[in-house]
């Protein structure tokens, strides 16, 4: 079959599996993916004709997607700030709203991009808030720290893909326990999904992203209790710390951090209005 006829093909089962309003953009990625190439070659080669390995990696892919697993699972990639990302079973796929980090630090920064930053990144994962900071500050440097090997292991990795790694180094470490350092930046995208709200998580969430990743104990405030408590120590005089949260959680995390003796600089917002990103310093 043509990659058209695949689309087609693709597309209506897609749509029969509850994917329909996402079904016709989600066949052209998926068979762009499935035969290493982009969602354009699908659309302008539409008579290319896959071959019998690229056939079964189409059909074995489309089963795997109507089961609800992330095509950026399938694909083991996922872009954030521009830049290509590995995934592996210990990270978290990178979201668009954590963007919203590397944004805030922007506007904090403001002028000062060719300082020489000491950044932390607390639960690193993937690396992409680490390595995006370091993309967009030239002369800074910067430690990641997760208590998970597989997923400090894939941060390594995605650092030398994008020519950060000499000035990022990747450690071992829950909320910053045992660093000695002190750093002018400090980020982090916690667990703070409630265990509660578990069942109602997007299927591919609930079943591929690591739990730990995701949930901040009953009320999803726990890793934030952990950094209020861990970062004073480690941020440097009029050093930033920037946060991402969950819906509804503005006004109980600005309150560990208050208490903590923090001030909150500003709030950011996602494309859909909810404050996603908090700001402090001490």
């Amino acid at each position: 079959m043509s990659l058209s006829e695949w689309r087609k093909v693709l597309a209506e089962a897609l749509t029969k599996a509850g994917f329909a309003a996402e079904a016709p953009q989600e066949a052209k990625w998926l068979l762009g993916a499935a035969i290493s190439r982009d969602g354009s070659f699908v659309s302008l080669n539409p008579n290319y004709t896959p071959s019998s390995s690229e056939e079964e990696k189409i059909r074995a892919w489309l089963q795997r997607r109507l089961k609800g697993e992330p095509l950026s699972r399938l694909k083991g990639m996922r872009e954030f700030w521009g830049l290509p990302f590995h995934l592996n079973e210990h990270t978290l796929d990178p979201r668009p709203e954590s963007e919203l980090i590397i944004e805030a630090v922007l506007k904090w920064v403001g002028a000062h991009k060719k300082d020489s930053w000491r950044i932390l990144d607390c639960g690193t994962g993937t690396g992409c808030l680490l390595i995006s900071l370091l993309h967009e500050f030239q002369n800074a440097s910067g430690l990641g720290i997760d208590i998970a090997s597989g997923a400090l292991s894939m941060a390594q990795y995605n650092a030398e893909l994008n020519s950060v790694s000499k000035r990022a180094q990747f450690q071992n470490s829950s909320w910053g326990k045992g660093l000695k350092k002190k750093f002018d930046i400090i980020v982090s995208n916690p667990p703070y999904i409630p265990l509660r709200d578990k069942e109602t998580l997007e299927r591919g969430v609930r079943e591929y992203d690591p739990p730990q990743a995701l949930f901040g104990g009953e009320d999803g405030l726990e890793s934030y209790v952990s950094l209020a408590k861990a970062i004073p120590p480690l941020l440097a005089p009029k050093g930033l710390v920037v946060l991402e949260i969950g819906v509804g959680q503005t006004h109980s995390v600005s309150s560990l951090f208050q208490k903590a003796g923090f001030h909150r600089l500003f709030v950011l917002k996602d494309l859909q209005g909810i404050e996603r990103t908090l700001a402090f310093e001490l």
